[in-house]
Formats: structure tokens, sequence, C-alpha cells
């Protein structure tokens, strides 16, 4: 038997500072901000499995996505980790987000001093991803964020 799955409703990062990475989504990427919530009732932190966490949260779109980006902020108790740690470490790494030009993406993302980690590259082999380019970037808390452009469709 098998978990009957119907969607991916967000993707979670958690934050020291909210209003920045808020920022970093909305003037980069051109998300939306569609759900703010403090969430500071004893369900919170039993749900997390952090007894008495609180937190605020805001779920942003980005154009063209049907899963959310969730950012959270957790009031008190943050645990330590290194979200610049490499793309081969264990774990939740990056994100992805489809672009039409990456090469155009590239020069807005130096242009705001956005650190570029690697790429962009094109895909030479294997011949099922022939043809996609992408990059990796560092958003400002270090996680990394994968732009790709899908290969133009073959010419009919």
């Amino acid at each position: 038997m098998t978990v009957d799955v119907t969607g991916v409703l967000h993707i979670a990062l958690v934050t020291p500072d909210l209003e920045r990475l808020v920022r970093f989504w909305t003037e980069l990427f051109g998300a939306e901000e569609v759900k703010r919530l403090e969430l500071t009732a004893p369900w919170f932190g039993a749900g997390v499995g952090v007894p008495g966490a609180t937190a605020t949260t805001v779920h942003l779109r980005v154009p063209g996505a049907a899963t959310v980006v969730e950012l959270t902020h957790y009031h008190r108790g943050v645990a330590p980790n290194d979200p610049a740690a490499p793309s081969n470490t264990a774990g939740l790494r990056h994100l992805a987000l489809a672009v039409a030009d990456l090469a155009a993406a590239e020069k807005e993302l130096r242009a705001r001093g956005v650190e570029v980690v690697g790429g962009p590259v094109e895909v030479d082999a294997p011949e099922a991803a022939r043809g996609v380019k992408f990059l990796y970037l560092r958003d400002p808390d270090g996680n990394l964020v994968e732009l790709i452009e899908p290969p133009a469709p073959p010419a009919a």
C-alpha cells in the first residue's frame, strides 16, 4: 500500500530574518505574498515537534507555479544549521525554478549582487536532458536555488 499523494503544496525555508527573505523572493522573482500567519497556538509546537514553539509564516506564490514557497521565522530557539553547505550534503538542498531566459536571469542576479555559485551550464548528455541550461544561486540565508531553462522544442 502507498500513501495517496494528491500534490506538492509548499517548499519550506526557515529563516532568521523573515522580511529580508520575503523581499528577496518578491523583488527578484516577482513572488506574491498570498498568506501570512502568526502561529502561536499550542497545536503549532506540538505539530512541528517543538513544544511551545511559535512562528510567523509567509506563503509566496511564484509566477506560474502551483506550489508555494513557505518562509517561516521561529520566534525563539532556532536550532543551528549550515544552509551554506554544498549541494552534495544530505538533506533538502535546493529548490528549482523554471525560467524562460537563463542568460537574462543571470544578468539580473549579478546586477543585484546575488551570489551565483555554479553555472550557467548547458547539459550535453544524457540525451534526455540535452539542451537544459541551469545555474545555482544562494538566497540571503545561504539556501541554494536552481534556475533552469528548458531546451527549446525541436523544430517541426
